[in-house]
């Protein structure tokens, strides 16, 4: 009778670790399923915001100011009061020490 239930528990833990692992891999596989689902939108969506920039760059370009000027009835207005002689608004106090610029490499 020992062997008998010995026997029975080994076959109820053989069937409980094959479902419990069927179970398990049912679970990684959905969860595989919404990741790649959601590696595949967030690629879309990686394509859609570099073309979005592209056309930014491409509507909002240096090169095409004029363009966008023309369609906005801008023009160019002429200068022609031109100040030869400009002085330096400020002075250095002792110019033997080189000037720091902050924020460019810690310099």
């Amino acid at each position: 009778m020992k062997f008998r239930n010995l026997l029975f528990s080994f076959i109820a833990m053989f069937i409980i670790s094959m479902v419990s692992n069927l179970y398990f891999n049912l679970k990684i596989n959905n969860l595989s399923e919404q990741l790649s689902s959601l590696k595949t939108e967030l690629v879309e969506l990686e394509v859609d915001k570099s073309n979005t920039h592209l056309m930014y760059i491409e509507s909002f370009s240096t090169s095409n100011m004029e363009l966008l000027s023309k369609s906005m009835n801008y023009r160019r207005l002429d200068i022609h009061n031109k100040n030869i002689n400009l002085v330096k608004p400020y002075k250095l106090e002792v110019e033997d020490k080189p000037i720091v610029v902050l924020g460019f490499g810690g310099r």
